[in-house]
């Protein structure tokens, strides 16, 4: 598994979690929903990630891009964190009922599967909008 991989396995696992504990504990764990959004937001623009340094020291490979520009994987965190934002923010202002999280639910299900096949509609949406495509170095 690659660090991307496993970074989108841990978002989408995260938003489906923290979304669960909101529901039927306490609605606050909507805010580790939102941080996971922000989080995916700003490592779409920066490639920075906090879990990037656990991932490297469990040995997982790197995908490198000999390109200009930004990658697929950095496309898919711009829009997977932009729609979480923009789903989570209301919901925890009280200006939207709760069943809009369920568009959040659908985008960690996403983040999670895509771990394990390699795509998520993200992914065809960022290569559309002219993301490059990285491959794993060895």
């Amino acid at each position: 598994m690659s660090i991307n991989a496993a970074l989108r396995l841990m978002a989408g696992t995260v938003i489906l979690a923290s979304l669960a504990l909101g529901t039927y504990m306490h609605p606050n764990w909507f805010y580790l929903t939102g941080f996971v959004g922000f989080n995916l937001l700003q490592s779409g623009f920066t490639s920075w990630c906090p879990a990037v340094f656990i991932f490297q020291k469990l040995g997982l490979k790197a995908e490198s891009c000999n390109c200009e520009g930004m990658t697929i994987h950095q496309g898919v965190h711009i829009i997977a964190g932009s729609v979480v934002l923009v789903t989570v923010i209301p919901v925890i202002l009280a200006l939207t009922p709760v069943s809009l999280l369920y568009i959040t639910a659908v985008i960690g299900v996403s983040l999670a599967q895509s771990a394990f096949t390699g795509w998520c509609p993200a992914m065809t949406i960022a290569s559309m909008l002219g993301f490059k495509k990285t491959e794993v170095t060895a």
